[in-house]
């Protein structure tokens, strides 16, 4: 079985923050649904990260909840 290449949306210098909505967007499908780690190529704690400020985001009303 062969495995598609990771597609590293998130390096060391790319900032994870609630206000930053351009790198958050590209985390999420288009329903709004938030990628998975194995496809983003990141580590537990980044996505914990990523988790956290998605959910600051949406509480704050700058990203929708689903469609």
């Amino acid at each position: 079985m062969r495995f598609k290449k990771r597609q590293n949306l998130v390096t060391e210098d790319t900032v994870i923050n609630y206000k930053e909505l351009d790198t958050l967007m590209k985390l999420l499908t288009p329903q709004g649904k938030m990628l998975p780690r194995r496809r983003i190529g990141c580590d537990a704690k980044t996505q914990h990260k990523i988790r956290r400020e998605i959910h600051r985001a949406r509480l704050l009303g700058f990203l929708p909840y689903g469609n």
